[in-house]
């Protein structure tokens, strides 16, 4: 196995999963279980199969116990150093690695923990290091999820955000990148990059994996200049803007001007330095990036943006929808292995009809119970005659006799009393779905559940 020493990597963790409160009420975002494994375990298992042995996982400072005692149960080979963020401040993606600048000395690798992909890391690293880019980002196809796929909860539309990514059909540059609600009509379109990149296409169907890689330098320039918060909002974007300008001559020739004598428009480019080592291979080499014309390598550019477009399934697991989906859709690809039988042993089980479903440890199935393509998490209890068909059930959860549970989620230690059928449901954390209920599309929550508003 590769190992590489030319990188570090932190899992971003910390996030309060603000479009999915339904399901977080209970649990921290990067815990909630999809196919009976945390959800962090994704990412960090595409890390530790790539061949990284260690990672930084960044939390907000309340939930890291918690997340602590999860990742030990995984009992993964990549070493994990866990960093709390403080609880109360309003800590951004870009504003977590300024924390922990002070332990990053090599470029950096950033990951969502909601991200799910079946990828290959080595070849979004190559594509990074064939350029010595700046940036590079992992473009994915956004999932295609059939009409016939009912989400639980109340009918509603679904307005996923749109990225506008801008990407050069020859080389792969990443020429811009902005959200499509920064826009009402059109979009404005420099000249100037036009005259560089003559040939390139607009992508509003790609995914934004959430996958960075990220030189040092860069996160230089992030310390120094605090007006950044997000990585992808904020940061990212400006990266990719500035790879238009031009490095002022004053600049590039005043190797001793002050930090805070620069003039804010150049001060990117006193991080953005080519070594010299560097200068003397692109003077030797008849490498060009393009052929179109005259224009030296990389059209002399220091900042250089890349997007790594892959054709793999992925999807962030960050709305209920896309929830519901990836519980459906991980057991079917191939990278994953879960390391886990369907049936813990540990789990008492006294009836035969399970199928295409995953029981967890310490968890009770009762007799003349019918359980169909749904994940049971540990420690529930499910009484007898009762159906369950195509849904989550997490841990603590307990279902009571003569129940009728199809395509819902049952949220950590809710309560379903004898009698009831729900469907389409989505029943929240510690909720008590009092007895002979009959529900079809409704979330059930309680009431301090939904107030973090993004």
């Amino acid at each position: 196995m590769v190992q590489y020493t030319e990188f570090q990597t932190v899992v971003m963790a910390g996030g309060k999963g603000s479009r999915m409160t339904e399901l977080t009420g209970g649990k921290p975002k990067c815990l909630l279980p999809v196919c009976n494994m945390p959800m962090i375990f994704y990412p960090l298992n595409s890390l530790q199969k790539a061949g990284f042995t260690e990672t930084i996982v960044i939390v907000t400072e309340n939930i890291k116990r918690e997340v602590g005692i999860a990742i030990d149960k995984l009992c993964m080979d990549i070493k994990m150093e866990l960093i709390g963020i403080p609880d109360g401040e309003d800590f951004g993606t870009a504003d977590a690695i300024r924390y922990i600048y002070d332990k990053i000395n090599k470029d950096l690798i950033v990951v969502s923990c909601d991200l799910i992909a079946d990828i290959e890391v080595s070849e979004i690293l190559n594509s990074y290091r064939k350029h010595n880019a700046s940036i590079t980002a992992l473009m994915l196809p956004i999932p295609k999820i059939s009409s016939n796929i009912i989400i639980p909860g109340p009918k509603r539309k679904q307005k996923p955000e749109t990225d506008l990514i801008g990407i050069d059909n020859r080389t792969n540059r990443l020429v811009f990148l902005a959200s499509a609600s920064d826009f009402e009509e059109s979009v404005n379109i420099s000249q100037k990059l036009l005259r560089k990149h003559t040939s390139f296409t607009m992508h509003s169907k790609l995914l934004d994996a959430h996958f960075y890689i990220i030189n040092k330098w860069v996160v230089d320039f992030l310390v120094y200049n605090k007006s950044f918060s997000t990585l992808k909002g904020e940061l990212l974007p400006y990266i990719v803007n500035k790879q238009q300008s031009n490095l002022s001559k004053s600049t590039s020739e005043d190797k001793n001007l002050s930090v805070i004598a620069m003039n804010p428009r150049d001060d990117i480019f006193r991080f953005a330095v080519t070594n010299d080592l560097d200068k003397l291979v692109k003077k030797m080499s008849a490498f060009n990036d393009h052929s179109y014309d005259s224009e030296k390598v990389y059209h002399g550019d220091v900042i250089k943006c890349y997007a790594h477009i892959s054709d793999k399934f992925g999807l962030r697991t960050n709305t209920i929808q896309m929830y519901s989906f990836a519980n459906s859709k991980v057991p079917e690809l191939s990278l994953f292995d879960l390391k886990k039988e369907l049936i813990s042993p540990l789990a008492i089980v006294k009836t035969s009809q399970i199928v295409n479903s995953c029981i967890d440890e310490d968890t009770l199935v009762d007799e003349k119970t019918s359980i169909r393509t749904s994940h049971i998490g540990p420690n529930a209890i499910i009484k007898s005659k009762t159906r369950i068909g195509d849904s989550i059930i997490m841990q603590n959860v307990t279902i009571n006799e003569r129940c009728v549970i199809q395509n819902c989620i049952l949220c950590s230690g809710c309560v379903i009393e004898e009698g009831s059928e729900l469907r389409d449901c989505l029943v929240g954390a510690q909720h008590v779905v009092s007895s002979g209920t009959n529900l079809t599309r409704e979330i059930l929550v309680e009431d301090n559940t939904l107030m973090e508003i993004e």
